[in-house]
């Protein structure tokens, strides 16, 4: 009689833990590698959008002066109660930072003192910047004839007379490298540039 024996269970197929380990490792060092990157990707894009929408702002407020035939402002405006809106009451210009947005309104400047004061302010639009404490946005003095307060409003005229001119500047937290600034001419003319006009480099807050 012949007796057949089983044959015994080949070795299972599979990866050891130390092959696992090491891919693992390999994974890790090249996620440290593309996490940086992608930061800096989407930084660089939500700095992008501000600064787009700081110039199609001024490109609206040069074209509707024109139209009205009369003086706009844009200035910054602040979500003084937090609720993530801008109530009647926040649509006002509240100076250099420009963080949370801005606005482009008609000025009637009744009492003659050169303040946009809220009674005096008719706004036409707003910008939001979603920006979430992500960036900061700050107007500087701006130059006009006559100075208009508070400071950080700009005025814009009518096509041919001088308006405001100076820098926003764009930052986030890679600091001062990274900022863009928005620098408004004397026309009214609006740019983007990696440094001030003058050519020094940029500052943030």
């Amino acid at each position: 009689m012949t007796i057949k024996c089983a044959a015994a269970p080949g070795r299972a197929g599979g990866h050891s833990l130390f092959d696992l380990m090491t891919t693992l490792s390999v994974a890790g060092a090249l996620a440290c590698v593309a996490v940086p990157s992608l930061d800096t990707l989407v930084l660089n894009e939500r700095r992008t959008a501000v600064v787009n929408d700081l110039l199609r702002t001024l490109l609206l407020a040069r074209s509707e002066t024109a139209k009205r035939g009369r003086p706009l402002v844009v200035c910054g405006v602040a979500d003084s109660n937090g609720n993530g809106a801008l109530d009647p009451v926040e649509q006002r210009c509240t100076g250099h930072d420009w963080s949370y947005g801005w606005l482009v309104g008609t000025w009637n400047d009744a009492d003659g003192n050169a303040v946009v004061g809220p009674g005096e302010l008719t706004p036409l639009r707003t910008f939001q910047t979603g920006a979430g404490g992500r960036f900061t946005v700050r107007a500087g003095n701006f130059t006009a004839s006559p100075p208009v307060a508070p400071p950080g409003t700009l005025l814009i005229k009518e096509f041919g007379r001088r308006t405001s001119n100076g820098t926003i500047t764009v930052c986030d937290r890679r600091g001062a490298r990274h900022a863009r600034a928005v620098i408004v001419s004397s026309v009214g003319r609006a740019r983007a540039s990696p440094i001030r006009a003058d050519g020094k480099p940029l500052a943030c807050p």
